[in-house]
């Protein structure tokens, strides 16, 4: 038997019938994807904002699990122009500076860049606009991310 609640006489059940479109912000490695997928609620995750290289890649190896290489067609110069203008960090509080990423290897831009790609990544919340978070139809350019 089940328990009710006072909340069940109050109100009507709600019943979402659409699957959640989760956009998280400060995403980290997905905690509320995580309650989400606890609670067994229907989601996808649409967009993340999260700037930190470890969480980015965690958040891929526990959600999205998409290893794609995105990058095939890009130099290391790209690669690096991209990571830069996308404002990743290494410690959390502060953007990677340019000589920063430069010093990184040609695959360690390419995880990177896939993982934001996968993820559907922003990546910097202060560059973010309302027409970023939009819902659109059909696949998605990974470029125009």
């Amino acid at each position: 038997m089940e328990q009710a609640t006072i909340f069940d006489l109050l109100y009507d059940k709600y019943v979402i019938r659409k699957p959640i479109s989760l956009i998280e912000f400060f995403a980290g490695y997905g905690s509320q994807a995580l309650a989400l997928k606890y609670l067994g609620a229907d989601y996808k995750s649409h967009k993340i904002v999260e700037w930190a290289v470890k969480s980015i890649e965690a958040y891929n190896d526990l959600h999205t699990k998409d290893y794609t290489d995105y990058s095939k067609d890009l130099s290391k110069e790209q690669l690096i122009e991209f990571l830069f203008n996308k404002g990743i960090s290494m410690d959390y509080s502060q953007p990677m500076t340019l000589k920063q990423i430069k010093s990184k290897s040609e695959e360690w831009c390419r995880k990177v860049y896939n993982d934001i790609i996968a993820t559907h990544n922003l990546v910097d919340i202060s560059r973010v606009h309302a027409v970023d978070l939009e819902m659109r139809g059909g696949a998605r350019e990974h470029n125009n991310i």
